[in-house]
Order: structure tokens, then sequence, then C-alpha cells
């Protein structure tokens, strides 16, 4: 394409959105109306399993809330663990509490390499989509504000952070892994 007739073309198209108050962009949800939605995710029975001996983690990265970011809104319930177990003793806990209350793996469940933050996902047809995350505590520090060392605060010695996570749509709808 010749760059004499590109330059109007893209004028156009430039000034065109602008305009038009950038409508031509789609529509995305906002966390407008979603505190009813929000209280039943925080309330999702399956947030509650844990493996025996994992202690909560309270303070602002736990509990229900809506995102709101430029790519759209989504509701998510947070639960963040310090456990004196390993991360298999974790994902065999999840492996089977979890089929017992009827969400399913997405994938294999396998740790990955050390180090890294591992994810796993599970669903249900009739539910959210809820996840399993490995937390460093590189992550802890910088995104959470919690520092690793809970034995004297919580009374475990944490080998092992994780978060158990439901996400849904801004309606509470259902949401893929």
């Amino acid at each position: 394409m010749n760059m004499t007739a590109a330059r109007p073309l893209l004028a156009f198209l430039l000034v065109g959105t602008g305009l038009s108050g950038c409508s031509l962009l789609p529509p995305y949800e906002t966390c407008r109306g979603t505190e009813a939605a929000v209280a039943e995710l925080d309330r999702l029975p399956v947030l509650e399993l844990h493996p025996p001996g994992a202690v909560a983690v309270g303070g602002p990265w736990a509990g229900a809330r809506c995102v709101d970011d430029t790519g759209g809104a989504w509701l998510t319930a947070d639960r963040l663990y310090a456990y004196g177990g390993t991360r298999e003793d974790v994902l065999d806990h999840y492996r089977r509490a979890a089929a017992a209350a009827g969400w399913r793996p997405v994938g294999d469940l396998d740790t990955g390499p050390d180090g890294r933050i591992a994810v796993f996902c599970f669903e249900n047809p009739d539910g959210p989509s809820i996840t399993l995350a490995f937390d460093s505590p590189t992550r802890l520090r910088e995104v959470h504000g919690t520092e690793p060392h809970p034995a004297a605060r919580l009374g475990v010695d944490a080998r092992t952070w994780f978060a158990w996570s439901a996400e849904a749509a801004p309606d509470g709808s259902r949401m893929n892994c």
C-alpha cells in the first residue's frame, strides 16, 4: 500500500474513534453493582477446604473483591495459607478434597520446577473456577506484604505458602480456567 494513501486512512480512523468517544471499542464490565455476587463468592464452601495443619493468613490479600482493570472486571475470593508440609502434600489434599466437592482439575497436577510459581485450576460445571497457587517468599513480600516467617505469629513452621481462590464474572457466573 502506498504510504501517501495510508496516511488519510490512519487519520480518519484515529479521529473517528476519538470523536465517537471510543464507542468503536467493545464495552467491558465494571465492578458497579457486584456487591451481592462478591459476597456470594466469598461464602463458597469449597473455599474452606485446606490441608490439616494449614493456617489461614488474614489481611488485605484474603477475602473477596471485584477487580476492575482496563481489560474488564472479574470477581475473586482468596484464601492464603501457611503450611508446614510440602507442595506435594497440598496437591494431594486438593486432588482428593476438591474432587469430593465436585471440582475437577484442568490438566495435570504436578509441582513444576522448584522456585517457580505454580498455578493449578479446578472447574465445576455449576460453579466458578478455583485456582491453587504456590507463592515464593519473595512474591509474598513484594505482592502481599507478608513476611514469610510465621512460626511465632501463626504457630506453624511454614515451608509452603499457597492461595486457594475462586474467580467469577462480575455477575457471579462461571469463568473458565
